[in-house]
């Protein structure tokens, strides 16, 4: 048998060894190759931060704490909204919270937290008292209004969306959104939802300025016009005034509406308590003969002239009828304003001849509308035509605010501000400024006063509504704690209920202090009578209450 050498077996096998040994080079180095390529990548993708963001972002869990507007602030920097606080509390659920957090809230509610506790996400709980349990953080924050808001008709309400619906909010409802402050909690979670351990939740503020927007509207005399108009009008309005800048003190209608009835209020036809009354107009009545007084009195005519009231009078045929049916006598101006005479008023009017009773009308303001704010106007009523004075009647009905003529109580403000400031005709004014920061008061430019009646003739009418209010018995206008001075009115409508009886309201404008007036009020008693029973002591109150805190 032939024998192998050891060199002839390696020689046969050397080749292949080396093929082999070329390949696994080869594989070797490729891998090497890409793992040095998917090293880098790794390293350039841990570096990039748009991915960092991403993977950031997809960790957080935001939720919305509030989203408080602008503020609506009274003349005196004090909140007319964002004054009420409520809990929110931001729940993590956990095996820890479950317990505490169900037994936070009402049974009636539970099925829905439930949901919610199981989901396992945070979520918010609003209207409950704090809770105190691991993962659950109690936040104050504001809510925008109280159920009876203040000055209702005049902040208006915001929707579901938080816009402005009606009122200030409306009218300033861009502003107020610009100046939105936000308050956020973000959690940190995994990839499964779930929190991470020993991190806590970050607590995010925005934009808390306090900016907002300034009103005339006081605060306290706001109070106590809501509360005397409660509980002395059914129907109706308050207004009060600075005579001397035409500033809008308090302005109240009657009946209100709440925000948790507000749909309900909405529907009402019958109260409509959804209308600001205070900027609607009415039929006027007797405070009127103030601009006729005014039309005679710069006319020439004397106020010792007399007039023998018989309990009407007849003009060209149609018969008007003072309200004391049996006649007042022999009055002359200043006894026909205190005992509301209407023939002396009618026959002074025919005196001074339409066109120029109906020129002081104009020249008081009646039938001008008023812009408060953007969107916010008080109507300008109704005036008579010249060609409709042509005939007496006509000017017998205007000459005791009767006919045709219509203002709304804001503009009676107005008139009666003119004998209070000396002849003076101010512009309404609603809105003062804006604010940066709850402080400080950025002023928007105001209309000045214009004059229309020569002091003397100012003083003679403030001399006449002293003597209504604090002289002539049964008014029931006079205040127990100070002086004042002012005019009733019982305007009839035109309206009548079942049994025939006509509609009537009762207004009462008036001033106080009697001497230097700081404050003019205005009260309309809707659908109510006499103003002398109805308005008056409306009046009488909110003077005797505001005169106590030292107004």
């Amino acid at each position: 048998m032939k024998k192998h050498s050891r060199k002839g077996t390696f020689a046969e096998e050397r080749p292949y060894s080396f093929a082999i040994h070329r390949r696994a080079a080869i594989f070797f180095a490729f891998c090497a190759a890409a793992f040095t390529l998917l090293y880098l990548r790794v390293g350039a993708l841990s570096q990039w931060q748009g991915l960092a963001q991403a993977a950031q972002q997809q960790g957080k869990y935001t939720l919305t704490i509030s989203e408080t507007r602008g503020g609506i602030y009274d003349c005196n920097m004090e909140p007319l909204v964002n004054n009420v606080s409520e809990t929110v509390s931001a729940v993590l659920p956990s095996a820890e919270n479950l317990v505490p957090v169900l037994e936070a809230v009402p049974v009636g509610r539970r099925t829905e937290v439930s949901k919610q506790l199981q989901n396992g996400k945070p979520f918010l709980l609003k209207g409950l008292s704090p809770i105190e349990a691991p993962g659950v953080e109690n936040f104050t924050v504001l809510e925008r209004s109280a159920d009876r808001q203040l000055a209702a008709h005049i902040v208006g309400y915001t929707g579901d969306g938080g816009s402005g619906v009606t009122g200030i909010e409306k009218s300033w409802d861009s502003y107020l959104s610009s100046e939105t402050a936000k308050q956020q909690i973000v959690y940190t979670l995994d990839g499964l939802g779930h929190s991470i351990a020993g991190i806590e939740p970050e607590i995010r503020e925005e934009h808390v300025s306090g900016a907002g927007v300034v009103l005339t509207i006081d605060e306290t005399i706001q109070k106590i016009v809501e509360n005397a108009g409660s509980a002395g009008l059914d129907k109706g309005a308050i207004v009060v005034m600075d005579p001397d800048t035409g500033e809008i003190k308090a302005s109240a209608s009657l009946p209100s509406y709440t925000q948790s009835t507000l749909a309900e209020c909405i529907q009402d036809e019958e109260n409509t308590p959804m209308i600001n009354r205070a900027f609607l107009s009415y039929s006027v009545g007797s405070t009127f003969k103030v601009v006729t007084a005014a039309a005679a009195l710069e006319a020439g005519l004397s106020i010792t002239e007399t007039y023998d009231c018989q309990g009407y009078i007849n003009v060209g045929g149609q018969i008007f009828r003072c309200h004391n049916l049996a006649g007042h006598g022999e009055v002359d101006m200043v006894d026909a304003m205190m005992k509301s005479c209407n023939p002396y008023f009618i026959q002074l009017g025919l005196k001074v001849g339409g066109e120029k009773l109906l020129e002081m009308t104009e020249r008081f303001g009646f039938g001008d509308r008023i812009t408060l704010s953007d969107g916010m106007t008080v109507s300008g009523g109704s005036l008579p035509s010249r060609e409709e004075l042509q005939n007496p009647a006509a000017v017998g009905n205007l000459s005791f605010g009767q006919g045709k003529l219509m203002a709304s109580p804001v503009q009676i403000c107005r008139m009666m501000a003119v004998a209070a400031n000396g002849g003076m005709l101010v512009t309404p004014r609603l809105v003062l400024g804006t604010t940066p920061d709850g402080e400080t008061l950025d002023l928007t430019a105001d209309t000045p006063p214009v004059r229309i009646l020569s002091e003397d003739i100012a003083a003679q009418l403030q001399s006449f509504l002293i003597h209504c209010v604090m002289v002539e018995e049964g008014q029931n206008a006079l205040p127990s704690n100070n002086t004042a001075g002012g005019k009733t009115a019982t305007a009839q409508t035109g309206r009548y209920d079942e049994e025939g009886e006509e509609y009537e309201h009762g207004w009462f404008s008036g001033f106080f202090p009697a001497v230097n007036p700081r404050y003019v009020i205005t009260v309309l008693a809707e659908d109510s009578g006499f103003g002398n029973g109805t308005a008056a002591p409306v009046f009488a109150e909110i003077v005797e209450e505001m005169t106590k805190l030292g107004y």
